[in-house]
């Protein structure tokens, strides 16, 4: 095939190329005439951007001061662990965070240090500062290493400030009365073999500590090391005037364990704090009060010995618990209570939602995760009216 074939071209193919040409002459003549009618005034965007920039600033403001515009707090010495609910409040702890705290309580949960106060769920950083320094927990833990007090010498000098304790005995702390821990509770509260044996000869003899400031007392117990354990000690801070008059209380007095206040709980044989009866009020609070006397051993750290002392004091009366209704409550609602976990509150929803509400209480039996004794256990605080 020659060359010029591919240069020659029909009659209407030379006046479709010449269409052609002639589209795209148009086009380019278009696209510069637009910008030439487009106008050179530019639309000023800069209010409006100013407004979006104030509206941005504002919320800004809102989102870092709504917790201390939101909340007034008030500031107080206090011990997570002991304090009530209204205390919570008061501190600037809202009700769904107070609801949170209460059930890692009834879980057995508590705060050994301040830094463990940090974690409660929803507390911000800025809230916690204001509050460090007035949570009456030791600032850290002890060493994840043994700790030991010092030598055991006459250089050992209690009266000076330093703390005692070295590398050597771990020490856990947890609240105790003096008068009625064991020695391997002494122990792991730091005390060396020495000191407990001491301990335990003064007890023998009759020996006995009635205020927190008596505990200072003991043998080889640095000031530094006291003051670490001073808000877990179960005593009142200083005698009544009318516990100094009178040297012996009325162990026959019997005592509404329903209904009694913390000053009431401390005729019980065995109870030598108002502290220490808080603790039996708020469980009896937690519960929605005692059905059994035997109840009163999960009170926190309160020791069997303890309450075989004080069980002929006290009565139940006819008082009824408080009820939650199984076929309204919410799971969140059920495991509130101590008894419940979140298996069985969860369960229990399910299973209405599924056969509907729930004729009677014995009707619980039907779900298999509840046993006879379980059911026993939580019977009398439910009802399905």
């Amino acid at each position: 095939m020659n060359i010029k074939d591919y240069f020659s071209f029909t009659r209407r193919e030379k006046r479709g190329i010449v269409v052609l040409l002639l589209i795209i002459i148009i086009l380019i003549i278009a696209n510069f005439s637009v910008d030439l009618l487009k106008s050179n005034q530019q639309t000023d965007f800069s209010q409006f951007e100013n407004e979006i920039n104030e509206f941005e600033k504002s919320i800004q403001a809102d989102s870092n001061n709504s917790l201390t515009d939101n909340l007034k707090i008030e500031l107080f010495e206090f011990n997570p662990n002991t304090i009530t609910d209204e205390e919570w409040k008061k501190l600037g702890f809202v009700a769904w965070q107070i609801k949170t705290i209460n059930n890692y309580k009834a879980k057995g949960g508590g705060w050994k240090t301040k830094e463990d106060v940090k974690k409660i769920y929803g507390l911000e950083e800025s809230h916690y500062e204001q509050l460090k320094p007035f949570i009456l927990l030791p600032d850290e833990k002890a060493s994840p290493t043994e700790w030991s007090f010092g030598r055991e010498n006459k250089f050992n000098d209690t009266s000076k400030k330093e703390s005692r304790i070295k590398y050597g005995t771990k020490i856990t702390y947890f609240y105790f009365d003096p008068n009625t821990i064991s020695k391997e509770q002494w122990e792991k509260l730091g005390f060396k073999d020495w000191q407990i044996k001491a301990i335990f000869n003064y007890k023998e003899k009759g020996g006995k500590w009635k205020t927190k400031a008596d505990v200072k007392k003991i043998y080889g117990l640095a000031e530094a090391d006291y003051l670490k354990l001073e808000p877990f000690i179960l005593l009142p801070d200083a005698i009544s005037p009318s516990e100094k008059v009178t040297s012996k209380k009325d162990y026959t007095t019997k005592v509404h364990i329903n209904t009694a206040t913390a000053k009431e709980l401390t005729n019980l044989k065995g109870i030598n704090s108002e502290k220490y009866a808080e603790l039996i009020i708020k469980y009896r609070t937690e519960l929605g009060g005692f059905v059994r006397k035997e109840q009163l051993k999960e009170v926190w750290n309160l020791k069997e010995e303890t309450y075989n002392e004080f069980v002929n004091q006290i009565e139940l009366g006819n008082n009824l618990p408080q009820q939650i209704n199984i076929n309204k409550a919410s799971a969140e609602e059920l495991k509130i209570h101590p008894y419940f976990n979140w298996n069985t509150a969860n369960a229990i929803v399910k299973y209405r939602k599924s056969n509907g509400n729930f004729k009677k209480v014995e009707d619980l039996k039907k779900i298999h995760i509840i046993d006879d004794e379980t059911f026993l256990k939580i019977a009398p605080y439910l009802t399905t009216n």
